[in-house]
């Protein structure tokens, strides 16, 4: 998929009536001096700078200060379908899932097209920062196919959705608070998926590396600091989880812990289903199981990521994007001292909302 129009400083907003088009209705703000320096020596792929989104301080590399308006105003549809996750939390299974249950369960094109193209990611391009991106563009000048394939990534969302043909399903890591004003409005069905922090933060840690246009370099007890406090991209990962966490009896709204995704999928499938009003006949539920199954799912190259690897947005001896799934990891430098202080602040940040993570 090619981006519809390269320059990215088009407004969504140009073309909607009645918009005052200096309204900042969600408020972006500079991170401190000492904060800034920190995450622009631990994150190599931004070289502007770090900010805060909103009421609740979101971290946003420096591309999203400019398209917040862009995010915001963007029209949606009334038979949109949003998948809001914190990164690492399920996005990619639960995306597949939900294609293939709103399709028809149309396993044939799910094969012929990537993911990306099915279910974009609506902000994308915030990660491409122009220094990285051109560095990638270099590393790809002899390869016409890997340079439409990098362009294709890095095209804001708002432009990619336009020509898309309904019912629309946009992946998105923003929390709701960040969505559209219209998906509030128009009613839209969101998704929203959370995960144990303790498998996110571990998960999370190792994209941030694999990622070049991150491109992570700090050891795993420094990015639990910075975790904890709220100072990684999307983060922080408590008030992002928790915003779901509040809308979870809204009609429109279908909150689902990841951990209960892997331990009961059948159940998962017809609950998604049932949400979306639309049949899930036996014979279809079975063939997606196995279609969703962890061997099956690091083997599809619609899902994998690995061509990431081949146009160099992964480092190619990176990690695999489809990872252990459910399965907890111990990267180096996760001890007994940081499991206790993870232990701590999870009561302190979730329990008094009433939120226990499924183990």
């Amino acid at each position: 998929m090619s981006c519809p129009i390269q320059n990215t400083s088009t407004n969504c907003e140009d073309n909607m009536p009645g918009e005052d088009q200096n309204q900042e209705p969600i408020e972006v703000v500079a991170v401190s001096a000492e904060v800034n320096d920190e995450l622009l020596n631990d994150h190599k792929g931004e070289h502007s700078g770090w900010y805060f989104a909103g009421t609740k301080k979101y971290l946003m590399p420096s591309i999203y200060k400019n398209e917040v308006n862009n995010f915001y105003h963007c029209p949606v549809r009334e038979d949109d379908i949003w998948i809001s996750t914190f990164p690492r939390s399920g996005t990619t299974l639960t995306q597949e899932l939900v294609w293939l249950i709103r399709n028809n369960f149309d396993f044939e094109t799910a094969k012929k097209l990537y993911l990306w193209e099915r279910s974009p990611f609506f902000e994308a391009n915030i990660v491409f920062h122009e220094k990285t991106k051109s560095m990638i563009l270099k590393e790809n000048e002899n390869n016409d196919e890997n340079i439409k394939l990098v362009e294709s990534q890095s095209c804001p969302g708002y432009l990619v959705i336009e020509s898309m043909s309904s019912p629309r399903l946009i992946q998105t890591h923003f929390p709701l608070s960040l969505l559209p004003k219209e998906v509030n409005e128009k009613n839209c069905k969101i998704i929203y998926v959370a995960r144990n922090p303790k498998d996110v933060v571990v998960s999370y840690y190792h994209l941030l590396q694999t990622w070049r246009t991150c491109n992570y370099v700090a050891p795993f007890p420094k990015f639990w600091k910075q975790f904890k406090e709220g100072l990684v991209p999307w983060g922080p990962h408590w008030s992002h989880v928790l915003e779901g966490w509040a809308h979870r009896y809204d009609p429109n709204v279908f909150f689902i812990f990841y951990e209960d995704m892997m331990k009961d999928m059948v159940t998962t499938i017809y609950k998604i289903a049932d949400f979306l009003s639309v049949p899930a006949p036996t014979d279809k539920v079975k063939a997606l199981l196995e279609h969703v199954s962890l061997k099956s799912f690091r083997e599809n190259p619609a899902v994998n990521y690995e061509i990431y690897k081949r146009i160099g947005l992964f480092e190619k001896d990176g990690v695999s994007f489809v990872r252990k799934g459910a399965k907890r990891e111990k990267p180096e430098g996760l001890n007994n001292e940081i499991e206790n202080d993870i232990d701590d602040w999870m009561k302190e940040n979730y329990e008094k909302d009433y939120l226990t993570f499924p183990s």
